[in-house]
């Protein structure tokens, strides 16, 4: 998956962000509110921001779980939100969580990845291939939370900047 891809999720963030709320902050003044996607989109190119995606997503990819299984990708997620400093709720619809940035009032925009794998045999031989036999990540559901995780580490990182917008994100598997 190519760099533009990987970060197309916060790209779409971004453009979400198009209604005009009271502007407090030089990063969200009326002047500078049509660059906020391309200021986004540069914070989201950085080596660092990247990495992390690529790491993430190399870590669920090893390790695939089936729906309503996935306590050991909902604790790696935790355990991000708990680096980064992002507050959540656990567990919900048995495995999920529900992390929270912003100042909680409204308007607030969500973010939502699926976090399961299928029951299929990877068949491809590469350094980052499913460890668990009968199960991988097909469904680029890895791939989903990485970019979550990431965009969540921008907000964080601008978290002041962006005081005015609430945002809340979630991790779950599809619902049936």
């Amino acid at each position: 998956m190519g760099f533009f891809s990987w970060i197309s999720l916060l790209f779409n963030l971004c453009m979400l962000l198009s209604t005009k709320p009271t502007l407090s902050h030089s990063f969200l003044s009326k002047e500078g509110f049509a660059e906020i996607p391309s200021k986004f989109f540069n914070l989201a190119k950085r080596p660092e921001v990247f990495e992390y995606m690529v790491n993430i997503r190399r870590a669920i990819h090893e390790n695939p779980e089936l729906g309503f299984e996935e306590f050991e990708t909902s604790k790696l997620i935790r355990n991000e939100l708990d680096k980064l400093g992002i507050p959540y709720k656990y567990p919900i619809a048995v495995t999920g969580v529900v992390g929270y940035i912003g100042s909680g009032k409204s308007p607030f925009v969500a973010i939502r990845a699926d976090m399961d794998a299928l029951a299929m045999q990877e068949a491809v031989e590469w350094e980052h291939k499913s460890k668990i036999p009968g199960k991988m990540h097909a469904c680029g559901h890895d791939a989903h939370v990485a970019m979550l995780m990431g965009a969540a580490k921008i907000l964080k990182e601008h978290h002041s900047d962006l005081e005015v917008y609430p945002f809340h994100f979630l991790c779950v598997h599809f619902i049936r």
